[in-house]
């Protein structure tokens, strides 16, 4: 079992380390990662996720309620909690809470999930990472999106219901919506991808999980640890309690198999930087969100070698 961890985990530190210290070097301006942003959630990731459900079968697909119910129920519970206990404690305005609450509630599925769920669980287990990036992009990130547009609308007076539309519409857009929702799609319906487009799509989709770890690393090398309150608590909910709130949503929903240890092991995974991503582009930089993107993916070397030795019977 030490083998298979130190297998799973070693190729996805290593990557995260070399953009780290990329980015501490000023190797690559770390400021700066717009471009690579862009690169992995318009085109590399939406490319995968689209691959990776359209070749899933009608039947799974449509047996995956429970799995998606398990994953909505961890994500907003966290997402609740801290959001309720940053605001009510330590006085957090509403934008800057949402971004701390999307940091921790939302795990960071695209860039450490991918790699090693498949290290674990193999390729079998990419239409479940498909559905759960799905689950943020359509049951988490609005959330933020919204109160931050919510809160822009009344600091600058602009009309929320312009807004909110803008938002709808922006989101409808977006490729990494696009691309797993029309591969579901394609499966559902029973379409036949030819061969040329699967290996087109295999060319850059094989490129994702590495660029987003990289990309990963360099926002952890922008951020400085700060062992305050708000991030012990946001870090304590997110490494240790998330993975327990998914084990006991599994147990009630009777999720079993290796879907059931997916759903525990994505809820193990650290905090992902779409929180501190949206922030920014609103004029938010949450050093709070910043120092527990860091400490989460720190400690994750722990607490997910403990999830995977514990799951291993599943």
């Amino acid at each position: 079992m030490f083998t298979i961890i130190t297998n799973t985990l070693t190729p996805v530190f290593f990557v995260l380390a070399l953009g780290f210290i990329a980015g501490k070097r000023r190797i690559i301006d770390n400021v700066q990662v717009r471009s690579l942003n862009l690169f992995v959630m318009n085109f590399a990731l939406p490319i995968a996720l689209f691959k990776a459900s359209s070749q899933t079968p009608r039947a799974k697909l449509l047996g995956e309620y429970n799995f998606v119910a398990v994953l909505v129920l961890t994500m907003w519970t966290v997402y609740a909690i801290n959001y309720f206990i940053q605001g009510r404690f330590f006085g957090a305005t509403r934008g800057e809470n949402s971004v701390r609450a999307l940091t921790v509630g939302l795990p960071n599925t695209t860039a450490i999930a991918l790699p090693l769920l498949v290290s674990v669980l193999g390729q079998g287990i990419l239409v479940d990472i498909a559905i759960s990036i799905c689950v943020g992009v359509v049951f988490m990130s609005p959330i933020t999106l919204a109160i931050l547009a919510a809160t822009k609308a009344t600091t600058q007076g602009l009309p929320l219901g312009k807004q909110m539309k803008d938002l709808t519409i922006h989101l409808l857009e977006r490729p990494i919506m696009i691309g797993p929702f029309a591969g579901i799609a394609v499966a559902l319906l029973g379409w036949h991808i030819p061969e040329i487009a699967l290996t087109s799509c295999d060319l850059i989709g094989k490129a994702t999980p590495g660029v987003a770890l990289f990309l990963t690393g360099l926002v952890l090398s922008t951020q400085t640890i700060r062992f305050s309150p708000p991030v012990i608590i946001g870090v304590v909910l997110k490494n240790f309690l998330q993975p327990l709130i998914a084990f006991g949503f599994v147990i009630a929903l009777g999720l079993t198999g290796p879907t059931a240890r997916a759903a525990i092991l994505i809820a193990a995974v650290p905090c992902g930087f779409f929180g501190i991503l949206f922030g920014l582009a609103n004029d938010i930089k949450s050093e709070v969100s910043g120092a527990s993107l860091l400490l989460s993916s720190i400690l994750s070397l722990f607490t997910l070698s403990a999830v995977i030795y514990l799951t291993a019977g599943m």
